[in-house]
């Protein structure tokens, strides 16, 4: 007989930073946990997390890799995992964080008893499975027979309503933001004597340093600058497989001094970080030039609404589903990421004018308090839950 319990099978869960790690994380942690456990994979550090998330989380070996092999593995250690977990918990509906790999095993449960599922989709799916016609036939499968389809933006619905899906079947979810942990606060003084920032104009990134986030057309723009606003930093927080890239893109250009490579930085403090920045800027793109990766887009973009809880304003490229995170010329810029001239002008208008960046800045953090604190989003859930 069937309960209450409910499995999530996410893409992404802490200790993993992503922002679909986030998504899953801080909405799970606002559901009663006594019914609603997560299947997950035992990521480095994972007993650490799991000692104090308080959370049903089920760790088990599952592979991590991005190869196919890794991801035709994962989804089979997902269902056998699953049909061992039902025998005990009778699971009554099944979370899918990945159209594929746990698309199939909500599919499967579904097939053999009956258990409806929902399937979680962040946009760029198509794109970089198009190439194969089997592929797309089982993404179809997948989403077809789902309850719900459940995209983060409209752009990402819109990818999938191509496929012909019923309209009824998609919820759009966005992410959320915990506006009481990212909250405007004043410069910390360790950060800004570290990196040299006193009485500087700082641009901000934070995000992994993959092609389609834009980070080389920044530090283009850096170098056009630098003459005209000798004062400009630019702070790249994260990590990724551009880095070296991007180094030597920074030392072509020779702004060394103007760019600031800071690493990976802990959740705990990125706060300090958004609040040392005077422009928050991140210029999605669609992916070109990485054959792995090619088609792949920002479904929503986190980054954003954390930007915005800390009160600044922010830019975006305007591909993607960033228009469901900023409001255009309200909360923020959306501008084309691949025209440096944009670029250029952008900054210079948000440099030059203050009270343009305090006013983007003031209506961005309200919009993130009233609609999307993660307290509504989880609601949002609980609906489909």
């Amino acid at each position: 007989m069937r309960n209450q319990n409910t499995l999530l099978i996410p893409g992404d869960f802490p200790p993993v930073v992503s922002g679909i790690s986030t998504y899953y994380y801080q909405i799970w942690r606002l559901l009663p946990q006594e019914n609603n456990y997560i299947l997950c994979p035992k990521d480095p550090g994972w007993e650490q997390f799991d000692a104090q998330a308080g959370l049903q989380t089920i760790r088990r070996r599952i592979p991590a890799g991005n190869l196919i092999r890794d991801k035709l593995l994962k989804g089979l250690l997902y269902a056998f995992w699953t049909l061992v977990l039902d025998r005990k918990y009778h699971f009554r509906k099944i979370h899918c964080g990945q159209v594929l790999s746990s698309g199939f095993t909500g599919w499967l449960m579904n097939k053999l008893f009956g258990i409806p599922y929902n399937i979680y989709v962040y946009g760029s799916e198509t794109f970089r499975f198009g190439y194969s016609p089997l592929f797309m036939k089982y993404i179809k499968t997948f989403l077809s027979n789902a309850e719900y389809i459940v995209p983060n933006s409209q752009f990402t619905c819109n990818e999938f309503m191509a496929l012909g899906i019923p309209p009824e079947k998609f919820k759009i979810i966005t992410p959320g933001v915990d506006t009481g942990f990212f909250k405007p606060a004043p410069k910390d003084a360790t950060l800004v004597e570290k990196y040299g920032l006193s009485g500087k104009t700082v641009l901000l990134t934070v995000a992994r340093l993959d092609e389609r986030k834009g980070h080389d057309m920044m530090i283009r723009a850096v170098a056009d600058l630098s003459s005209q606003f000798p004062d400009l930093i630019y702070l790249i927080v994260g990590s990724g497989r551009e880095e070296e890239r991007l180094r030597q893109l920074t030392s072509e250009l020779n702004v060394t001094d103007h760019v600031i490579f800071c690493g990976y930085i802990p959740d705990a403090d990125l706060p300090k970080f958004y609040n040392l920045c005077d422009i928050f800027i991140l210029l999605n793109r669609q992916t070109y030039d990485d054959v792995r990766l090619r088609g792949d887009y920002e479904g929503f973009g986190i980054v954003f609404l954390e930007a915005a809880a800390c009160g600044k304003p922010v830019v975006a490229g305007d591909f993607g589903g960033v228009a469901s995170a900023i409001e255009n010329r309200r909360s923020g810029l959306i501008i084309d990421a691949n025209d440096q001239s944009a670029i250029r002008q952008t900054l210079v208008s948000l440099i030059q004018n203050p009270t343009l960046r305090e006013q983007l800045g003031q209506y961005g953090l309200e919009r993130a308090r009233q609609s999307f604190d993660w307290q509504i989003i989880s609601r949002e859930i609980m609906k489909i839950l």
